[in-house]
């Protein structure tokens, strides 16, 4: 085949403006190759709106939409006890677009139910909260003292609302049972927006719950704290004095954090934590974190995910020991 000088001087020609073009004006990347994240993230909460994980989680994502330049979403999957939600997170796409606002169901679940899921089915991004447990009572009742109260629920139990078979709330008051010789029966909701108004409207008569999702029916003096888990007195609660106090080695509460499904590229998970590290951090979520009266209690992956594994080896012997 012949070809001219022409022809040959014509096609160099093509081909180095061809170049040039591609230089100057390179390929678009795909929506995989650009920086995550492309499009909204949805943070599963497994409990229904109003509760102390809703709540927070609705804070921190409005301040990390900041920082990742997205929409955070929430969805609400309260169903059985939270493990609907925990469920759908486990089996999501690992590529962090869906997340799960994690608490310390996640744990008793795990060791109560029958799952399809364990710890090993998340990646924990940051913790954010630890919250002892609030021991309250409806306030037409008389009871002022942990022993007034464990005295009348020996003579009849009293009905004690809770977010969720085998969560935290139901597991302190379990303990409580355990320890201190109470008796409760309990009134299983779908969240601290369905089980404290409960106890407020004296259709219970006590439950275990966090500071923050009783503190406003306590002002209203609808609600009455009679202890707090914890080692010390809190600083919001000056005045409700600690189960030690009352003679009882009890300290308990829920964690709060944020994970999502095993297997998240290191620089998704990476971007996650900084922009959810940066929002914790932030003057304004703190301020409304204080406002509301939620505790910050901050842990980075690797503490969060150690964190995780000891509540789950000390539940774990709480439960065997209250089946002795």
């Amino acid at each position: 085949m012949r070809c001219s000088f022409n022809g040959v001087k014509r096609l160099k020609s093509s081909l180095i403006l061809m170049g040039i073009l591609a230089i100057t004006f390179p390929p678009q990347a795909s929506a995989a190759e650009k920086k995550f994240p492309t499009r909204f993230i949805e943070i599963v909460v497994p409990f229904a709106p109003g509760g102390a994980v809703d709540n927070t989680i609705r804070i921190i994502g409005a301040e990390a939409e900041k920082t990742l330049g997205q929409k955070i979403t929430v969805l609400n999957k309260p169903a059985g006890g939270s493990v609907e939600g925990q469920r759908h997170v486990a089996g999501a796409k690992p590529d962090g677009y869906t997340l799960l606002a994690m608490s310390s169901s996640l744990v008793t679940n795990i060791l109560t139910k029958q799952v399809d899921y364990t710890l090993d089915s998340y990646d924990p991004l940051v913790m954010y909260a630890f919250d002892p447990m609030v021991f309250v009572v409806y306030s037409g009742l008389p009871y002022k003292t942990l022993a007034e109260v464990i005295a009348a629920s020996k003579q009849k139990p009293l009905a004690s609302s809770t977010p969720g078979k085998a969560n935290s709330k139901h597991i302190a008051g379990m303990i409580m049972e355990q320890k201190m010789g109470a008796r409760f029966t309990y009134v299983h909701t779908k969240g601290a927006s369905e089980g404290v108004p409960m106890l407020a409207g004296g259709h219970v008569q006590a439950g275990c719950w966090s500071w923050a999702e009783v503190k406003p029916l306590v002002d209203q003096a609808k609600i009455r704290p009679i202890g707090i888990m914890a080692e010390e007195r809190d600083a919001d609660l000056p005045h409700v004095p600690t189960f030690k106090e009352a003679g009882y080695e009890i300290y308990y509460g829920a964690w709060r954090g944020i994970g999502g499904p095993k297997g998240m590229p290191v620089e998704v998970r990476t971007i996650l934590v900084e922009a959810f590290t940066k929002a914790l951090r932030s003057p304004e979520v703190k301020k409304k974190f204080d406002n509301a009266g939620f505790p910050l209690t901050y842990k980075d992956s690797d503490g969060f995910r150690k964190y995780v594994r000891e509540d789950y080896n000390y539940v774990k012997q709480v439960l065997e020991t209250l089946k002795k």
